[in-house]
This record gives C-alpha cells, structure tokens and sequence, in this order.
C-alpha cells in the first residue's frame, strides 16, 4: 500500500498545504510501536484486528474507526499458462500464497484452494511470510503462480492474460481499517485527512490501484 499511500498523501498536501509524514511498516511492527507511545496521529493498517485492537485497548478513538479499502486476491502465472484456477491448480505441481496466518491476501487464497479441493489435494503450497514475498517467489520463477494482490500485479505491469481476478464471493473480504490515535498532541488536520480517505476523490485513486474503495 505504500505507494497508494504516497499519492493519497500528496493529494491531500495539495489540497490543504497541510504536509503529511508516512511511516511505512508492517502492520504488526506498526501496531506494536503504537502501543509503546509512538507518535502516531491516524494508523492505516493492513487488516481490521489491530486497529480494533487499539480501539479495546483504549489506544484508538472508537468513532474513528473505518474499513478504507479492500484489497483484491487474484492468480498470477507468469510463464504464460491458463491463469483460471480449476485450469492452473489441475496443472500445477506448487502454489504459491501469503503465509495465512499473518496475511490476510493468505487467508483468502485458503478460502479459494478450498473451492477447489480435487484440483489442489496433490498440490505443494509455498507459504510466503508476507504477500510481497510471494510475489518475490512467482516473480523468481521457483514457483510456477500463486495468489498476490491485484495492486501489485497492476503496479508492475503485468500483462493481463498472465493473471486472474478472484471473485469476491470465493473469498472473505481482505478489508483495510484505520483509526485515530489517542495522544495529547493530536495534529489538527488528523481528522480532515481521515475524512479525504474516505472521500469520492481518494476512491478513484483507490480503484485505479488495484484497491475498492468502501466509503465511511
């Protein structure tokens, strides 16, 4: 998300003048700097159970939370083969996926192995410890496609016929929240910024990213 980030913050700066810093980071290494005193004023994180989290834990401004974007699950296959999964996982002898207990793009590929369960019974799964290192594993070739994030395929330029869009419905939504921190030194344009996140101009940002946006 760091580049979708990168231009939602420059919009935003030429709209207001008001600068916006980005820290960049996993979501785990983020969340746990956030519960150490970090000062973060807005957390967008990649998943809705640490900002939830930080809302329990009375870290996070309850009101403040919302679910910005979803991020879409697709099958990439590089060398040119059938990118429609009962094609692809009847072919294959590996997949590559996010490690399903730490991402939630691997979460979704299990949703979408297990719609298939005769074409993937035989299959070896590689497990990526995040979703940036499985595209690393297709793009290298030690595995033949696996499921990546349609934001990345559409950042890298990768030819259409080479991947496939996941239908929402074969998997659970891979949904992005964000919330306020508490801190007394809360900058005053946090709650704009939030609101520009969750506006028509950031979903078209959003949309031609490889992202869905969701509103407020």
């Amino acid at each position: 998300f760091v580049g979708v980030a990168e231009q939602l913050a420059a919009s935003f700066t030429d709209k207001t003048g008001v600068p916006i810093r980005l820290l960049m980071g996993s979501t785990g290494l983020l969340y746990a700097q956030i519960t150490q005193g970090a000062p973060i004023d807005l957390f967008l994180a990649a998943d809705t159970k640490r900002p939830q989290a930080l809302v329990a834990q009375n870290l996070g401004i309850g009101q403040s939370y919302a679910i910005y974007t979803r991020g879409r699950l697709v099958l990439w296959v590089p060398g040119g083969e059938d990118a429609d999964p009962a094609v692809f996982l009847t072919a294959a002898d590996s997949v590559a996926l996010a490690n399903p207990l730490l991402a939630p793009y691997g979460r979704a590929a299990s949703d979408v192995l297990a719609r298939f369960p005769t074409h993937s019974a035989n299959l070896r799964i590689v497990r990526g410890q995040n979703i940036s290192a499985t595209f690393a594993q297709i793009a290298s070739g030690a595995v033949p496609g696996g499921f990546v994030a349609l934001s990345q395929v559409l950042a890298q330029g990768i030819p259409r016929e080479q991947y496939s869009v996941m239908p929402e419905d074969w998997h659970q939504p891979i949904e992005q929240a964000m919330v306020v921190i508490k801190h007394q030194n809360l900058h005053p344009a946090v709650q704009s910024f939030r609101e520009f996140l969750l506006s028509e101009k950031a979903s078209v940002m959003l949309s031609t990213q490889g992202y869905e946006a969701v509103g407020g």
